[in-house]
């Protein structure tokens, strides 16, 4: 009877104990991000890579207290992102890890607690993707939807166009919207172009061109 006991308490550490190393728990799989640094000049969070599958980072941040879920969410394939903070605003930040459909988010890695020196409210998009759906194979058209590097709080610009020259002006967008392109040509290469607008409504330089193209 004391073996038995002894196997069992043995069994039950192990089970409370390694959970993390599991291979059976998904975010043990994908590394949290370390090493977060905050720069006070231009408010930049930046992480050490985590090299466990494909995807990208997702910040998190809002006002110091906040809880996870309800703050700012932005998303980046870079290991650092420069946020749009206010001077004298004090924030937590967090930042986790996406390595893909099969493996997953990572766990959580903060919170840092920041006291923003300067204000950077027009940070330049420095990431896009996009996926596009075709109404068949046959078919000579496609839709793209587009998203991109986006703060949650402020409008963009956008424009699709076949030049890869730096457009003057753009189609504006609000916040959490993505830009929809429906009846696009499959045999055409087009490139997307994303600006954001700023608090004094001027504008941040154009990010792009990103191509985007059926095959």
């Amino acid at each position: 009877m004391k073996i038995l006991i002894s196997i069992v308490i043995f069994f039950g550490l192990c089970t409370a104990g390694c959970i993390g190393d599991s291979p059976y728990d998904p975010q043990a799989k994908c590394g949290t991000p370390t090493n977060l640094i905050f720069e006070k000049g231009n408010n930049q969070l930046s992480w050490s890579i985590i090299s466990q599958g494909e995807g990208y980072y997702e910040v998190q941040y809002g006002e110091h207290g906040f809880s996870l879920g309800k703050g700012i969410t932005v998303v980046t394939n870079k290991n650092s992102y420069n946020l749009p903070l206010y001077k004298d605003n004090k924030y937590d930040l967090y930042v986790r890890k996406n390595c893909g459909i099969d493996i997953g988010w990572s766990n959580w890695a903060g919170p840092v607690t920041v006291l923003a020196s300067n204000t950077t409210t027009c940070v330049k998009p420095g990431y896009a993707t996009y996926s596009k759906t075709t109404s068949s194979e046959n078919s000579s058209f496609f839709d793209a939807t587009v998203s991109w590097e986006n703060d949650g709080v402020s409008a963009y610009e956008t424009v699709l166009t076949t030049s890869s020259a730096p457009p003057a002006s753009g189609d504006l967008v609000f916040t959490g919207q993505k830009a929809i392109y429906v009846g696009l040509s499959k045999t055409m290469n087009y490139n997307f172009f994303v600006r954001k607008r700023c608090a004094d409504n001027t504008f941040s330089d154009f990010y792009g061109p990103y191509p985007i193209r059926w095959n």
